[in-house]
């Protein structure tokens, strides 16, 4: 079983305080949405879930069914989609995925990149430069990074913004991909919708 259990999580800047005493738990196979306002610290708290951000106080801990995943370990079993993460627009889907499958040492590289460009819909574009996308394309190749090593959880921060409706429907598509596969997905966003599909939904301003 797969879960992520955060406790008294508590982050400050200087004398702003974002959140304390934040905890919960979720498991494989559900889907999270963190909620909050502009400001509210969602982005900060999925960077410290992802394990690239340690909090001022409190702990996180992923579990796999072979055990805790240690801590400098946990950003590489986790898939990380946010809109301050780039894609190099100067290579091609097929080389920004090399890059990070040589960046997290993935065995069966080319399988695993030709089976995520299918999945997220660019497998015809594989070999164009990525600088020559939209903006919904590029969201695709993030996605594309975040699950060519299939990663167990899935954080993904405002996934569907600046995406038309068209593109909305493929990252559901890919969020309940994931979740039938048992994977644990958070969902950091503002968009009602987005939320009220998630099977549960933490609010990062009650912990003020």
């Amino acid at each position: 079983m797969i879960e992520l259990l955060a406790e008294g999580i508590g982050q400050r800047f200087g004398r702003r305080v974002l959140f304390r005493g934040l905890g919960f738990s979720a498991r494989g196979g559900e889907t999270l949405a963190i909620t909050g306002s502009n400001g509210s610290g969602k982005s900060t708290l999925v960077r410290i879930l992802a394990g690239v951000m340690r909090p001022t106080k409190g702990s996180v801990t992923l579990s796999l069914p072979s055990g805790p995943v240690p801590e400098a370990e946990r950003p590489f079993v986790t898939g990380l989609v946010a809109p301050y993460l780039n894609v190099y627009d100067g290579f091609t889907p097929r080389e920004n995925l090399e890059f990070v499958a040589r960046a997290r040492r993935l065995r069966d590289a080319a399988r695993r990149i030709d089976a995520v460009l299918e999945r997220v819909t660019l497998a015809d574009r594989a070999d164009d430069l990525v600088g020559t996308f939209s903006s919904g394309m590029k969201q695709r190749m993030r996605f594309a990074a975040a699950l060519v090593a299939d990663p167990p959880l899935v954080i993904l921060d405002e996934p569907t913004s600046n995406l038309d409706e068209a593109g909305k429907r493929t990252v559901r598509g890919i969020v309940d991909s994931c979740v039938a596969e048992g994977r644990l997905v958070l969902v950091a966003t503002n968009d009602a919708d987005e939320a009220e599909a998630c099977d549960r939904t933490l609010s990062v301003t009650e912990f003020r």
